[in-house]
């Protein structure tokens, strides 16, 4: 275990995720963190996967899960709501992201900081079916946590309706599962009288 300063170092930064907030709210009325998505995210790939019976490395998906968002440990949440309103480009956030997770790689032992490093990237740019995978998952638990967390959380309806649809396109084995979460966001979406447009 020589690398275990580094190790207890790097999840001493990782911790940072469970402060860092998002846009999302959880079922007890607050919001939620990075650290619970991504645990989110984690736990709905390896369901999917087996009730799937997915021809791809779960185990891999899951990891690539549970890094996807470690970037915000030092970044913190940029939403694609900021993105959508013009506050952030794509390309900044992108940029932030890939020198926090430069850093985050030089901080762990070099294997296990490359692969982390690997894993994120295999999301970032859908380079992979499992990190494809995963950023289609990543985008169906956030809408399941919309669902969950009801109307009274909605200030930006339309965008929550549109959310997913691009992901799926390119996973569509997870059409009918988001058509589960889109018939319980239409639900919350008449309890709180938004028009739903999709």
């Amino acid at each position: 275990m020589e690398n275990r300063d580094k190790i207890f170092e790097f999840l001493k930064q990782a911790e940072k995720l469970k402060c860092a907030f998002r846009y999302n709210t959880t079922t007890a009325g607050r919001k939620e963190s990075s650290a619970e998505h991504s645990w989110g995210v984690a736990l709905l790939v390896f369901v999917l996967a087996e009730e799937m019976k997915l021809k791809i490395n779960t185990e891999k998906a899951i990891k690539i899960a549970l890094v996807h968002d470690l970037a915000e440990a030092i970044t913190g949440d940029i939403d694609a709501i900021k993105i959508a309103q013009g506050e952030v480009s794509k390309e900044e956030k992108h940029g932030l992201e890939v020198e926090a997770m430069e850093k985050i790689k030089e901080s762990l032992p070099k294997e296990t900081g490359q692969e982390i490093y690997d894993l994120w990237n295999e999301y970032e740019n859908s380079s992979s079916e499992e990190g494809e995978f995963a950023k289609a998952v990543d985008k169906l638990e956030t809408l399941t946590q919309l669902a969950e967390a009801g109307y009274t959380t909605y200030d930006k309806p339309q965008f929550i309706a549109d959310y997913t649809n691009k992901a799926i396109k390119d996973f569509p084995i997870l059409e009918d599962y988001l058509l589960l979460v889109k018939e319980k966001l239409k639900e919350e979406f008449t309890k709180g009288n938004f028009t739903w447009q999709d």
